[in-house]
């Protein structure tokens, strides 16, 4: 395994001028990566640009994404970005492709489908770009090869934010991309998903930054349509036009949804600062029942709160198992830890050894951040 390490100085300032060099090249791109808020926000904003410069853009997105983010989707299909949600799918532009971006992605265990991508793309030497900011003992370079983006950051969005800086200087006959309201609001999602809405911040004046930088254009490039033509008008609801708005959409929860999020974190066994919480299948079904006609699948939409809730009531520390699939589709259990915003005194990536230990070769990590981590 190639551990990522973080790139400085005149080698990044030379990656980001050769990945933009070769997105001006090619003209067919497939996006894959992890599936969570950060990285389908990392590879949306790059694929808008993208279809700015009439180019071609697919992304990989086996699983659907909680409620709270379907604006996501909205925007890529309005964009005329496929979304490949089968081997099938990717199969059927195998010969189009002319180069792969990896976003926000730990290591292989964490793409979907990664075998069938190893075998039809990234063996056949097919180039890569990788854009990532995870930097754990799990982490791993996905590609021996390619251009590497790493570097420190509060999410990959902000490393995307400076390549579309990087690609405006080289190609000025282009649409700006910090004038479109698509590309504002998936860098801006992002950053907040990564950030638990900008209440985990690693590096301040990045966030700081960038917040401020988008958040300006975004209220700027927002206008809403007047009634005509027997068409209602637009109100101020019916838009995005601050991060605040966006903050607002990604924690809203239904009245069934915070009922359901309430019975189960009373199951939560909490003891010296720490709150446990066992979904297993042998007691999930005890709290099934309370997700609705959904069931297990109404599950996504409320885990995000349920990871922050937990230390947040307990005082230093939350975690969750459950039974899941991993990224290539295969029964796993996953392991969530999460620490509370005001507990800094542990980061949780050193409980990384052991966990690898106990589970060897059935091992996936998560890159993970300090203040959360995640096992598979």
């Amino acid at each position: 395994m190639s551990q990522k390490k973080p790139i400085t100085g005149e080698t990044w300032a030379d990656n980001i001028d050769r990945a933009a060099s070769l997105i001006g090249e090619k003209e067919n791109f497939l996006f894959c990566g992890d599936i969570d808020p950060d990285s389908v926000c990392s590879m949306m904003s790059l694929a808008l640009f993208l279809r700015l410069m009439d180019k071609q853009a697919s992304i990989v997105l086996s699983t659907g994404l909680s409620n709270n983010l379907d604006y996501l989707i909205s925007i890529l299909n309005h964009n005329s970005i496929r979304i490949l949600e089968t081997e099938s799918q990717i199969k059927s532009i195998e010969k189009s492709v002319e180069a792969i971006i990896i976003c926000d992605t730990a290591n292989t265990k964490m793409v979907p489908f990664y075998s069938f991508l190893l075998e039809k793309f990234i063996a056949k030497d097919i180039q890569v770009i990788e854009i990532d900011h995870h930097f754990g003992a799990d982490s791993e370079k996905i590609t021996t090869q390619g251009i590497k983006l790493f570097r420190e950051a509060n999410a990959t969005t902000e490393i995307i934010g400076e390549l579309l800086q990087n690609l405006v200087e080289k190609f000025p006959e282009t649409t700006d991309p910090f004038s479109q309201r698509s590309i504002l609001i998936g860098l801006i999602t992002g950053l907040l998903g990564d950030t638990v809405g900008g209440k985990t911040v690693q590096i301040k004046a990045d966030f700081d930054y960038w917040m401020k930088e988008l958040g300006e254009r975004l209220t700027s490039n927002t206008r809403w349509r007047k009634a005509r033509d027997g068409r209602p008008s637009e109100g101020e609801s019916s838009k995005f036009q601050t991060p605040e708005k966006i903050r607002e959409y990604l924690d809203r929860l239904s009245i069934e949804q915070e009922e359901c999020l309430n019975v189960i974190t009373s199951r939560v066994d909490k003891k010296n600062g720490l709150g446990f919480l066992n979904l297993m299948n042998s007691t999930y079904r005890q709290v099934d029942n309370v997700l609705g006609a959904q069931g297990f699948n109404g599950f996504a939409d409320i885990l995000g709160p349920l990871l922050n809730r937990i230390p947040e009531e307990a005082g230093k520390l939350g975690v969750v198992f459950y039974n899941g699939k991993n990224a290539e589709g295969e029964d796993c259990i996953f392991i969530k830890l999460r620490r509370a915003i005001d507990y800094d005194a542990f980061d949780l990536r050193e409980v990384e050894g052991p966990i690898k230990k106990a589970f060897g070769d059935g091992y996936m990590g998560g890159g993970g951040h300090p203040a959360r981590y995640h096992f598979a």
